[in-house]
């Protein structure tokens, strides 16, 4: 009996020292997980093993960052970080914000079979408020890394920008004053391509596809002048040229009107020359007309004066003038021995070509400058 009792004696504390020991291995392992190194290791181990379903559940999502697993799926397939041979981590700082939230940053070198530097990353693992079993800290990793960040696009001032469908926030725009480019700036974007979509009240529309791992696109000058900004630009050129030859029928220059007001020199010197050549032999108008018109247009170019856009205008067009002409016969007398005079219709025409350049500001077009030859008598 005595020796049964000390076999379960010693088979106790046989088990009691295996359990301090499995207990104490427990604690150390926890406490080493417990870690932001251990954390970020283990998460970069995953990520190069091409392992997104597991280094997703170490994401911290409280730090106003969400993503779907799918979502960071694509994100860190677009990073390619699964071509990477192994990394070395390097510890920044430990620091808090001003709410008390823990974070550990940490520079992140990737290397190829040769121990090549291939990309460098920055990484924030963040301590979460709960422990593990009460007694372990838990670190988790913030999922800004694995997007991109601050991605330019530039586009004529007054455009709207829509990257998937989704239309940029406002206050991602930014314009100095007065310049014709306005900077879209994307906070975070998860890698991979995506559709572009410009659009803007007179340029073309741009619909293409972007991909957002460079720092910057530029679609600037590469929107031409629409169909319908084209169609008002002529119209335009067409009311100019009837009120300009309208006002030198009239000789009076109050008759210009204010689209002119940039070039009101221009448009005075035309209506004072005109007016001279049409009056020249007393003439009376009956009607003054302008048609067959045809333009072409000049690539647009911006304004860095007001963020302006301009282009200049080739109008070419056929007039016809008809006039009544007092004549006088040559072989008719009146009674009183006087010649005889009649009125006659005469009629001349002809093609002519203007520039004018038009500026497109604040919703409206108007004439900045032109160059009309004066009609041939």
């Amino acid at each position: 009996m005595k020796v049964v009792k000390r076999i379960i004696i010693k088979l106790l504390i046989l088990l009691f020292v295996v359990a301090v020991g499995i207990g104490g291995a427990a604690v150390y392992q926890g406490q080493r997980q417990s870690t932001p190194d251990y954390t970020i290791d283990r998460y970069l181990t995953l990520l190069t093993e091409n392992n997104s379903e597991k280094a997703f559940s170490m994401l911290d999502e409280t730090d106003g960052i969400s993503l779907t697993k799918a979502e960071f799926s694509e994100a860190v397939t677009g990073k390619k970080y699964s071509l990477y041979a192994s990394f070395k981590a390097t510890a920044q700082e430990k620091r808090r914000d001003s709410a008390g939230n823990e974070y550990a940053d940490y520079h992140v070198e990737f290397l190829n079979a040769a121990d090549e530097i291939q990309m460098e990353e920055d990484f924030t693992l963040k301590k979460q408020p709960e422990q593990r079993f009460g007694m372990f800290d838990v670190w988790e990793v913030l999922p800004d890394h694995c997007m991109i960040r601050n991605f330019h696009i530039k586009v004529p001032a007054g455009s709207a920008v829509y990257l998937d469908a989704v239309e940029a926030d406002v206050t991602w725009m930014t314009r100095e004053k007065n310049s014709p480019v306005t900077t879209c700036t994307f906070p975070q974007l998860i890698p991979g391509e995506k559709s572009l979509t410009i659009r803007h009240p007179i340029l073309e529309s741009v619909n293409t596809t972007v991909d957002p791992s460079g720092e910057t696109v530029d679609y600037t000058f590469k929107m031409p002048l629409k169909e319908s900004a084209q169609d008002e630009c002529k119209e335009l050129g067409v009311a100019v040229l009837k009120n300009l030859l309208t006002a030198s029928v009239k000789e009076k220059k109050s008759e210009i009107d204010e689209s002119l007001s940039g070039c009101i020199k221009e448009a005075e010197k035309f209506v004072k020359e005109e007016g001279a050549l049409l009056h020249q032999d007393g003439s009376d108008f009956k009607s003054i007309a302008v048609s067959a018109f045809a333009v072409q247009f000049s690539d647009p170019v911006f304004s860095e004066e007001n963020g302006s856009i301009q282009t200049e205008m080739t109008f070419s067009y056929h007039y016809r003038i008809k006039r009544d002409v007092v004549s006088v016969s040559e072989d008719q007398v009146q009674e009183d021995g006087t010649p005889l005079e009649y009125i006659e219709t005469v009629e001349n025409s002809g093609n002519s070509t203007a520039k004018m350049t038009m500026e497109y500001l604040d919703g409206s077009w108007k004439v900045v400058s032109l160059e009309i030859p004066v009609t041939e008598k």
